[in-house]
């Protein structure tokens, strides 16, 4: 599904523009002759106010509720720019040693100040590396990333993984594996719930996307197969890396559901089929909830 390219109706503020240089692609004159570089610039909003952990948000979901963030990671991976032909380019993501390990990114915005306290100071708006054009010139339209860690990645031991994959907060067990997403609000009215902060009247809205039904092979002891994968594939078009920033909007994400009362099930969406805030969760996060596959839309990222 081709995805609408809606321009910002307010400019992003100064902290961000400054941590934000121009996108390059560039010859690097590499192995292969031709390597270009590219940076992917990613901006996370809540409606069209930018993130922030010292920030209020009002209006969310079908109750228009009031709520303080705590929470905004998330994993990415298979990252594939796309030409005007519709040929797929594969970015070989550059590994720093911090943010980005085989072919994985972690994207980071909160910075443990105000109310997140689940996090760490550190952030990360860019998914950086390199694609071989070889004697083309492609003009870059499209770009398709997937929302989680690959699975040869996902059943790790996290106290000896290497960053990215060395943060407890972004993990669930050795057999569920990592949290692929983690996007966490304190909602002021809510029924307080699991996870909950901000003190009196204020309930847990938490996004935890991640594999479940994974099965431990008993010969190997290592895990075989999840049931319900949990990765989406986003893919957005009329895109430019040199001067389109990706945004991932919370506002979205939450748009179909009440958050001020939970339905059931774990506060928010843990990944589970009969949660009833999942269906809307992952909708919107491109995941076919019965399949566990990727589905064919999605609404919160889209290009600025």
């Amino acid at each position: 599904m081709k995805s609408m390219k809606l321009r910002s109706l307010r400019p992003l503020p100064f902290a961000v523009l400054a941590l934000t240089p121009l996108a390059t692609a560039c010859d690097d004159h590499g192995d292969h002759g031709h390597d270009k570089t590219v940076e992917l610039r990613f901006a996370a909003q809540v409606g069209d106010e930018a993130f922030g952990c010292d920030k209020t948000f009002m209006g969310l979901g079908t109750s228009d509720s009031m709520a303080n963030p705590l929470d905004f990671r998330l994993y990415v991976h298979d990252v594939r720019l796309v030409d005007s032909t519709g040929k797929q380019w594969p970015l070989e993501v550059t590994d720093d040693g911090l943010w980005q390990r085989d072919g994985l990114t972690l994207l980071d915005f909160e910075d443990k100040t105000g109310t997140c306290i689940n996090g760490t100071t550190p952030t990360n708006r860019f998914v950086r590396g390199t694609y071989d054009p070889g004697h083309d010139e492609p003009t870059i339209t499209g770009v398709t990333f997937k929302v989680g860690v690959p699975f040869e990645l996902n059943h790790a031991d996290v106290a000896t993984a290497k960053s990215p994959l060395n943060l407890s907060g972004l993990f669930w067990n050795w057999q569920g594996g990592y949290k692929f997403a983690r996007l966490d609000l304190s909602v002021m009215g809510a029924m307080p719930g699991e996870g909950g902060e901000g003190g009196h009247g204020a309930g847990g809205f938490n996004i935890h996307l991640g594999s479940t039904g994974c099965e431990l092979d008993a010969a190997t002891q290592t895990v075989s197969s999840c049931a319900a994968p949990n990765r989406g594939t986003i893919a957005l078009t009329d895109y430019d890396p040199t001067t389109d920033t990706i945004v991932i909007d919370l506002a979205e994400a939450v748009k179909g559901l009440d958050l001020s009362t939970d339905g059931g099930g774990a506060p928010g969406c843990m990944s589970g089929k009969d949660d009833p805030e999942c269906a809307s969760i992952f909708a919107a996060f491109g995941i076919d909830l019965t399949t566990g596959g990727p589905a064919q839309s999605q609404s919160t990222f889209r290009v600025e």
